[in-house]
């Protein structure tokens, strides 16, 4: 197994314990022999038989959330990006479907919960990507036609991946030592150029993403990008695309739009013909903007979607309104 002192150590830094890092190492061994089977190896990697590994652990029942983040780790270490990423677009999808049905059983009680989710078949955790369109389909149809547009929407924007409030401590305190919305917005927009321009230094993923110098000076050019900008009583914020490096060289409309979007339950299902998946999902979207300024502003925010992948749009766009009392 190449690069085993390497991942080891990969799997230690992530704070896996002595245990954990042996099973991590047995899941990569395991992939090893199956590649190795079929004329493969792990230096020379076949993308199918790494996906069938996945799949054969899913249909035998297994919880495979650890198998895959073992294997895209190793990847990571191999500077196999490719497979890397797409290993982590596996894990994006599982829980976010119970977690809406949660948040909705909590707002609207059980039997609304029961009836929209009746027809929504949620994927085993470990599926592909690509079988979560369907179910995203099924739940925003039956939800609005459960609940209306206005009311569909308050569910879907959520903190559906549970970050906690806490994980933005540094960038409340951050916004109160600056003391206005301009001053902190610009100061984080520098910060994440940073962040960005280490990671194309040294070639190593940031989150799922491969971050190119093109990249850096896409996002230091457009400050609402991994920042915002305040206009009035609104900050305007737009999502980096999920694959920045492709998109910014791609020059097909289509591609582009599949390769900003974020939502491994949607993307796929952004075709010619339009998206499957209703633009009414991107509300989900929008609430994982929300709980940055929910957290650094100390209340409640309001946010929009103004524009989306799923509308037609090659961006995702929002508006965030600035709660009174904030200063500007």
């Amino acid at each position: 197994m190449k690069f085993e002192k390497e991942y080891r150590e990969r799997c230690a830094a992530r704070g896996l314990a002595p245990d954990g890092v042996e099973g991590a190492v047995a899941q990569v061994r395991a992939l090893e022999a199956d590649l190795i089977a079929r004329g493969a190896s792990l230096e020379q990697p076949v993308r199918s038989v790494v996906e069938s590994r996945v799949a054969a652990l899913v249909d035998a029942g297994k919880s495979v959330q650890e198998a895959i983040m073992a294997l895209a780790r190793y990847f990571a270490t191999s500077r196999e990006e490719n497979l890397a990423i797409r290993l982590l677009a596996y894990l994006l999808p599982i829980g976010v479907l119970p977690a809406m049905a949660a948040r909705l059983g909590d707002l609207e009680g059980a039997a609304v919960r029961d009836r929209v989710m009746t027809g929504v078949s949620v994927p085993p955790a470990g599926a592909a990507p690509e079988t979560y369109p369907a179910a995203t389909k099924a739940f925003v149809e039956a939800l609005e036609a459960e609940l209306g547009p206005e009311r569909a929407r308050r569910v879907m924007t959520c903190n559906v991946h549970g970050i906690p409030i806490t994980a933005f401590s540094a960038e409340r305190d951050r916004f109160l030592e600056l003391g206005s919305v301009d001053a902190w917005l610009a100061d984080y927009h520098a910060r994440q150029v940073e962040e960005l321009s280490r990671h194309a230094e040294d070639g190593t993923l940031w989150y799922e993403q491969r971050i190119t110098r093109p990249v850096v000076e896409y996002v230091r050019d457009n400050p609402e990008v991994q920042g915002g900008v305040r206009e009035g009583g609104m900050v305007f914020a737009t999502k980096i695309p999920y694959d920045p490096d492709r998109f910014l060289k791609s020059t097909d409309t289509l591609e582009k739009r599949r390769l900003a979007c974020h939502c491994p339950m949607a993307a796929s299902a952004i075709t010619e013909a339009g998206s499957a998946v209703p633009p009414a999902w991107c509300a989900c979207s929008a609430g994982y903007e929300k709980v940055r300024f929910d957290a650094v502003f100390g209340v409640d925010t309001e946010v929009a979607v103004l524009e989306s992948v799923l509308a037609g749009s090659d961006r995702c766009r929002f508006a965030i309104r600035i709660p009174a009392g904030i200063p500007r």
